[in-house]
């Protein structure tokens, strides 16, 4: 079985990498609390075969306790405490501490968009995998086109716009150039999938407050804005993902 390693070295990252890892270590297991109503780590298991999975940017393990044969990266120590024991890597997606062909199939939760030298990801998935086998991603795709819910209201009220990761990471198009050396390249699956994350104001405000563009100086005025537009007892907010998947 796997155990906890650290293979993270602080020296080799990036500013933005710097950025999101301060904020994972200030508020570990935020992506699994927040998403967690939404079902979509349940969802993205049930697409996962069977065999030994490498979960990359596992957090605090979610995906971990529904694929029993998986184990998982990351790169903040805060999000590995709270992980399943003997089942983490603390390490980055560019540098995979695991032999050639080591996997079955590989996933990621809503942060394959946000590494940052993703050819460099790329590499390492085609090293560690097997021939034939899949990567399957749910990927961030912002708010609905269609419609007005508080994602939008809170959207438009943000000063600051976070630029993380590749673009590449998130679009079609982007993953057919980024997986060009592979099998499945030409045949790079996306499916659109909403997320319905309304409720309360106080559940909504949580998903919300998780987002990085949020900065500390604009919590109250945002929050506020979004509280007077929408009054009524269960507050819209929908969020558009989307689950790729390309073969080795």
């Amino acid at each position: 079985m796997f155990f906890v390693a650290s293979w993270f070295n602080p020296g080799c990252v990036s500013e933005r990498e710097n950025f999101l890892r301060a904020f994972h270590a200030a508020s570990p297991g935020i992506t699994s609390h927040v998403f967690g109503r939404g079902g979509t780590y349940a969802r993205l298991a049930e697409r996962v075969p069977a065999g030994r999975v490498l979960d990359l940017a596992c957090g605090d393990g979610p995906l971990l306790r529904l694929l029993p044969d998986a184990v998982g990266v990351d790169f903040s120590a805060g999000e590995l405490a709270l992980a399943p024991a003997g089942r983490v890597v603390q390490a980055r997606a560019q540098t995979l501490p695991f032999a050639d062909r080591s996997f079955d199939a590989a996933t990621c939760h809503l942060a394959f968009m946000l590494f940052d030298d993703i050819e460099r990801v790329v590499a390492e998935l085609a090293r560690v995998l097997r021939p034939g086998a899949p990567f399957i991603a749910l990927l961030g795709g912002g708010p609905t086109a269609e419609g007005r819910d508080a994602y939008h209201a809170f959207a438009e009220r943000l000063t600051r716009r976070m630029s993380l990761g590749d673009r590449r990471a998130s679009s079609e198009a982007g993953w057919r150039e980024l997986f060009a050396g592979w099998r499945g390249a030409e045949s790079v699956a996306f499916e659109r999938w909403p997320v319905d994350l309304g409720g309360t104001f106080a559940d909504v405000w949580s998903v919300l407050s998780a987002t990085y563009s949020l900065g500390a100086d604009e919590v109250d005025r945002v929050r506020e804005g979004v509280r007077a537009e929408f009054t009524v007892e269960r507050v819209p907010c929908t969020f558009v993902t989307y689950l790729a998947a390309v073969t080795l």
